[in-house]
């Protein structure tokens, strides 16, 4: 069973948007600036990060803004 957890506002700080990778047991939030994650080239590069975080390649990453 994934592990759930809510969001709230103060999880997203101004001009960012919070990547959140949850895994079976463990879930991480990464801070990307706006400007960066507009730019599709970079976003594969975050979106890994965040993954490595949780220890899963293949864990599903929600987009909080």
């Amino acid at each position: 069973m994934t592990m759930r957890h809510l969001h709230t506002p103060a999880d997203v700080g101004p001009g960012t948007v919070t990547l959140c990778a949850t895994s079976s047991q463990r879930w991480a939030h990464l801070p990307v600036d706006r400007i960066l994650w507009a730019d599709e080239a970079l976003r594969d590069g975050f979106l890994e990060r965040v993954r490595r975080e949780v220890g899963d390649d293949d864990a599903p990453v929600e987009v909080i803004e």
